[in-house]
């Protein structure tokens, strides 16, 4: 793990993370798509375990039954507007299938995409994402740094009263004696407004959490609602806001169980519930930083019906301890 002052405070620091965004802005249409891939797309049949947090209502996903299910996803993930999680599902079939005709669990299963209602902004009825789209964004996916602000899912977005968006972060922590990192992508879209009367139609939370330590799902499932704990700390939240985090841990992977005999069996470490404070707060500041690089990339958008979202002013940004 990089040290400190190596961290790029973003969600790659988690080794293998890469992000993709693909951006619309056209008119009554501002949308986009966000992809997160837990390793990069040349891997095969890497299977990863995943934790579920989820609050309030809102929020359209498929797949998180599946992986629950299962324990594990081997899918990216797609973050998009609600009305073209279809199209999305539908994409990542395609890419399975084209990596592998037998389209095997252990490469793009189960397809793992989550809906944002991005109506205030955006015209939904369009539905102007479509399955290439998708596709080209899964294709953009770099182990770089990601644009922050009002890209990829986060064109539409309204947060707090201003343009909300999509932002990352990173914060380090230690075990005893071993170093990890905790990622964040977070998906701004809601909060009590601090300023002006903008709201987001169908307000939602959702975080994608990636880190490097060896943990469980309900391990995960922690550290997920601790990412959700560190932006009610920072935003008001109703409870009837949607929020959700999905975490995947890139140790313990499983690796070519496709060819495996029936009844392996495979090695993993174990942090257990002892080492989760660190990691949990690590993952409240992350998150934290996440909302602020959100609202602090983020420009003023015009869309739907001539409706504008304006740019946070500075020193709501600074309150929310960007990173």
């Amino acid at each position: 793990m990089p040290s400190d002052r190596e961290l790029r405070h973003s969600i790659i620091d988690v080794p293998g993370v890469e992000v993709g965004h693909l951006t619309v802005a056209e008119g009554d249409v501002q949308t986009g798509v966000t992809v997160i891939f837990p390793c990069p797309p040349s891997v095969r049949h890497r299977k990863f375990s995943l934790g579920v947090y989820v609050a309030g209502a809102g929020l359209a996903f498929t797949g998180v039954q599946v992986a629950e299910d299962f324990g594990t996803f081997a899918s990216p993930i797609v973050l998009c507007n609600a009305t073209s999680v279809g199209a999305a599902y539908d994409a990542l079939i395609t890419r399975g299938h084209r990596r592998d005709p037998e389209l095997p669990v252990d490469d793009g299963w189960p397809p793992v995409v989550v809906g944002i209602d991005d109506g205030y902004l955006n015209d939904l009825r369009r539905r102007r994402v479509k399955h290439d789209d998708v596709l080209a964004a899964c294709e953009a996916a770099r182990g770089d740094v990601p644009a922050s602000g009002s890209v990829g899912i986060g064109r539409g977005l309204v947060a707090l009263g201003y343009k909300g968006g999509v932002g990352d972060a990173s914060a380090a922590a230690r075990v005893g004696e071993n170093p990890f990192v905790v990622g964040v992508l977070l998906v701004a879209n809601g909060g009590a407004p601090r300023g002006g009367a903008v709201r987001a139609a169908s307000p939602g939370f959702a975080a994608i959490v990636a880190t490097d330590a060896p943990l469980f799902p309900e391990e995960l499932r922690w550290l997920g609602e601790a990412a959700m704990r560190g932006v009610d700390a920072a935003a008001t939240i109703g409870g009837e806001e949607g929020r959700l985090a999905l975490v995947f841990s890139v140790a313990n992977t499983i690796d070519g169980s496709l060819t495996a005999p029936p009844g392996r069996l495979y090695e993993a470490q174990r942090l257990g519930v002892a080492g989760l404070g660190p990691l949990c707060d690590a993952a409240a500041r992350a998150a934290r930083g996440a909302l602020g690089k959100a609202l602090g990339g983020a420009a003023a958008v015009t869309g739907r019906k001539g409706r504008t979202a304006a740019k946070a002013p500075a020193e709501v940004i600074t309150s929310l301890g960007e990173l």
